[in-house]
C-alpha cells in the first residue's frame, strides 16, 4: 500500500494561493528551478496532481475512455466546451493516456534549449513602459520563454504571443475538412501556413534587420479549386498595441489588397468556423486585448502531448468511428494549468466578448481557446494539440527530425474548431504534404520570406 505524502487537495490549495498572492508555477518546487536542474516534472508536483485516478476518486484510470457515461467524474478536469462535446448530442469519446513527465517532450528542441539557457544565465523578460516584452536590459526580447514562472494574466498571454508556434521559422501544411451539423463533409482545403519571427527568436538573431517587427505570418491556399491561389499576409509590429497589417490576394480580383482589422474576426474561406484571431489563443497582439486575468490554476485533462504513433503516413490522426467530426485522440493529465481570460478592447466591432485559454505552465502553450459571443454565450472551442513527431510508421520507429537537426520535430498535430451554436466543425491536421506543398521543419528563412512573406510573394503565388 502506498501512503500519500500529500492529501488530495494539497496541490489545489497551493495553486489557489499562487493565484491569490501572485506566485509563479510549481507546487513542491518553482518550475524554473526544476527546469534548470533538468529534472522530471514530478519534482515540481505531487503525484496526486498527475493521477487521473486520484483526481476522479478511482472512477477513471489511464487506458480508459471518457464517454457520456462517465464524464461527470472528470467534469472538473475538462474545459466546458469539451465537456459539452462529450456529454451532449455529439457523443465525443476521449482516450486517456499516461502523463508526460519529461519537459523536453513538451516543446521544440531549440526553444527548450533557449529557455534553459535563459534560466541559467538570468536572461528574463519584463515589460517596458508601453507593456511590451523586453529583456532585463530593456532590449527587444530574443530567446525562449520570457516568463517561465508567469505571475499575471498578461505574462501568460505574452508567453503565448511572442513565438506562437515555438519555431523561429515554420512552414506547415494544413489539411482542413469542414463538417455540417449532421456530420456531412462540406468543404476540403489544403494550405500552407508560414510563420517567420524577426525578433523573439530562439536563435537570438535579428532577421534581416527588421527590429520593429515581431513576425510575418502567411497563409496560401493550394486547394480546393474555388480558393486555389488565395493568400493572406499578416505583418506584426513589435509594439503589441498595434493591430497587424493584413494583406490578401484574391484570384478573382488578381491583385493584392489591404483588409480592415475586423477581417481578423471573419472566416478566411467558405465553410471555416475559425478566425485569424483564434490560433494558439494568440492570433492577435496581446495588448490589442485587455483585462487579462488569471481565473484559476488547477490540474486538467487535455491534449498536452500528442500520440503521433497513431497518425497515418501523411500524419493524419485516426477518426472517431461513430462521429467523423472528431479525431480519435488521447488526453492526459497536466498538473498545473492556468485558466486565463481577456477581452477585445482594441476591436470595438469585434463579435467576441471574451476569450478564455487553458494554458499548460510547463511550456506556456494553450490546448484550448474558448470564444464567447457578445451575449456571453459559448461560441467556439479552438482545441489544439502539440507533440513530438515520433513513433508509428511501418516499423513503429518513425522519426521526423526538427529544425535543430537532431531532436524529434515538435509542433501542433491537430486542431478541432467546433461551433457550439450551429454544430459545425473545422477539422485540421498537420499534414506531411498535399496539392504541391509540403511541411518543412528546417525551412530556410530567406526562402520563406521571399516566397510567402511579402506582397509581391502573394501576387506570385496567386498567379502560379
Amino acid at each position: 500500500m502506498r501512503i500519500r505524502k500529500y492529501d488530495f487537495n494539497y496541490g489545489r490549495r497551493k495553486m489557489m494561493e499562487s493565484v491569490a498572492y501572485g506566485l509563479g508555477a510549481g507546487v513542491l518546487m518553482p518550475l524554473d528551478k526544476v527546469l534548470a536542474a533538468e529534472q522530471s516534472i514530478t519534482k515540481a508536483y505531487p503525484d496526486e496532481l498527475l493521477s487521473i485516478e486520484a483526481q476522479s476518486k478511482g472512477k477513471v484510470k489511464v487506458g480508459d475512455t471518457i464517454t457520456k457515461d462517465n464524464v461527470e467524474h472528470v467534469k472538473h478536469l475538462l474545459d466546458p466546451g469539451v465537456y459539452e462535446q462529450v456529454a451532449g448530442i455529439e457523443g465525443r469519446k476521449i482516450r486517456i493516456k499516461a502523463p508526460t513527465l519529461d519537459p523536453r517532450e513538451l516543446v521544440s528542441g531549440d526553444y527548450y534549449e533557449a529557455t534553459l539557457a535563459d534560466i541559467k544565465s538570468g536572461h528574463h523578460g519584463k515589460f517596458d513602459a508601453n507593456g511590451n516584452v523586453v529583456d532585463e536590459n530593456g532590449k527587444k526580447w530574443q530567446g525562449g520563454l520570457p516568463f517561465v514562472n508567469p505571475k499575471s494574466g498578461v505574462e501568460v498571454w505574452a508567453n503565448m504571443c511572442m513565438n506562437i508556434g515555438r519555431a523561429d521559422n515554420a512552414c506547415y501544411v494544413i489539411e482542413q475538412k469542414d463538417y455540417g451539423a449532421t456530420g456531412k463533409q462540406e468543404y476540403h482545403y489544403n494550405f500552407q501556413w508560414v510563420e517567420l519571427n524577426s525578433t523573439a527568436r530562439a536563435d537570438r538573431k535579428l532577421f534581416r534587420g527588421l527590429e520593429n517587427e515581431l513576425r510575418r505570418q502567411s497563409v496560401y491556399f493550394a486547394a480546393g479549386p474555388d480558393v486555389r491561389g488565395t493568400s493572406f499576409l499578416s505583418v506584426w509590429n513589435y509594439d503589441m498595441r498595434k493591430i497587424p497589417d493584413l494583406y490578401g490576394y484574391l484570384p478573382e480580383f488578381r491583385r493584392v489588397r489591404q483588409f480592415p482589422a475586423n477581417q481578423r474576426f471573419e472566416p478566411l474561406v467558405p465553410g471555416a468556423v475559425w478566425f485569424l484571431s483564434d490560433p494558439w489563443a494568440a492570433g492577435d497582439p496581446y495588448l490589442t486585448w485587455g483585462n487579462h486575468k488569471i481565473v484559476e490554476r488547477k490540474p486538467m485533462l487535455g491534449p498536452w502531448a500528442s500520440d503521433f504513433s497513431k497518425h497515418d503516413d501523411n500524419w493524419e490522426p485516426p477518426r472517431q468511428k461513430d462521429n467523423p467530426k472528431f479525431f480519435d485522440v488521447p488526453y492526459e493529465m497536466a498538473p498545473e494549468v492556468i485558466v486565463t481570460s481577456c477581452e477585445p478592447t482594441g476591436y470595438p466591432r469585434s463579435p467576441v466578448s471574451k476569450r478564455v485559454a487553458y494554458v499548460d505552465v510547463r511550456n506556456g502553450m494553450a490546448a484550448s481557446n474558448i470564444r464567447y459571443d457578445r451575449q456571453g454565450k459559448l461560441w467556439s472551442n479552438f482545441e489544439m494539440a502539440h507533440g513530438q513527431f515520433k513513433g508509428g510508421g511501418k516499423d513503429g520507429k518513425r522519426l521526423i527530425v526538427g529544425a535543430d537537426g537532431k531532436s524529434p520535430a515538435w509542433s501542433w498535430t491537430y486542431v478541432h474548431i467546433y461551433d457550439f451554436q450551429n454544430r459545425r466543425m473545422s477539422l485540421c491536421n498537420h499534414s506531411k504534404g498535399a496539392a504541391g506543398v509540403e511541411a518543412r521543419f528546417n525551412a530556410d528563412p530567406d526562402w520563406l520570406f521571399d516566397t510567402y512573406c511579402t506582397q509581391q510573394a502573394l501576387q506570385s503565388l496567386g498567379r502560379a
